[in-house]
């Protein structure tokens, strides 16, 4: 039996829902069936509680388009947004079946976008569909003084593997961590850089710092799911100038217009 007419019966069709999130490699698969379904060679499991959503609209309309899932408080893929936002997307397919029926169609696409817990049991997971994309503005490069490049970027071009440093973490207390072997670089060598470190399957988690004063760094939205002696991975920042630049031999790409002159041209004065 195919989906089309499993879907058109009166009395044959056992509808059921596929809820598949995917970070990069990383899977999580829920079913709204009262048993765990293989689609695919994944399995989608059943859960305590169950899962809903708000139902699937296409207005054309980002905002009235997004979809709200109902789900357990503990459910493994809302927990990794009790602290900061995971730092790469993590996308939702939904797949609509029929119990016993292989065939199947796609009836949305997204990512999340919030998530919350309005109760002690339960948890709201809000998601954008795919579309939310095509309203965002494209990219423009800024006419400044600063480099508009962000460090590490195609357009920048600076090697990322070749500025790592290799660390662990001696201590930390929510918001800093620190290493004495942070203090051989000068104050602010790691300011506006990041850290990163393992989360499984080959993925890494990552994080900005804020500050970095000696052999501390301050990581913004703490220090959350870092744990003392972790592995990490340490990589400077860049303050954007010709000066910082220079110091990675990279002003060929410089991208700012270090001699912009002060006055615009376009702001009604006859400077010229």
């Amino acid at each position: 039996m195919s989906f089309d007419s499993a879907e058109r019966s009166l009395a044959a069709g056992r509808p059921i829902r596929l809820y598949q999130f995917m970070r990069n490699t990383q899977f999580w698969g829920y079913t709204s069936c009262d048993r765990d379904i293989v689609h695919q060679t994944r399995t989608f499991r059943t859960l305590r509680g169950g899962i809903s959503d708000s139902g699937v609209r296409q207005t054309g309309q980002t905002a009235a388009d997004e979809l709200t899932l109902e789900v357990p408080a503990d459910l493994e893929v809302a927990q990794l947004y009790r602290g900061p936002a995971p730092s790469s997307v993590i996308s939702l397919t939904i797949f609509a079946r029929h119990y016993g029926v292989d065939d199947y169609i796609v009836i949305w696409a997204g990512e999340i976008s919030s998530v919350s817990w309005p109760a002690l049991d339960r948890c709201s997971i809000k998601c954008s569909p795919i579309t939310q994309r095509m309203d965002m503005q494209g990219l423009r490069l800024g006419w400044e003084r600063n480099c508009p490049h962000a460090l590490y970027s195609v357009p920048c071009g600076v090697d990322m593997t070749s500025h790592r440093v290799d660390s662990t973490i001696q201590s930390l207390d929510g918001a800093d961590l620190s290493n004495g072997e942070f203090a051989a670089y000068p104050d602010g060598h790691f300011t506006a850089g990041l850290i990163e470190w393992a989360i499984g399957a080959g993925e890494y988690e990552r994080r900005s710092i804020e500050r970095h004063i000696g052999s501390t760094l301050t990581i913004l939205g703490g220090t959350a799911g870092l744990s003392l002696n972790q592995a990490i991975r340490v990589y400077p920042g860049c303050a954007q100038t010709t000066a910082a630049c220079q110091a990675y031999d990279n002003l060929a790409n410089y991208g700012g217009i270090p001699h912009l002159a002060g006055e615009s041209p376009y702001d009604g004065n006859n400077y010229f």
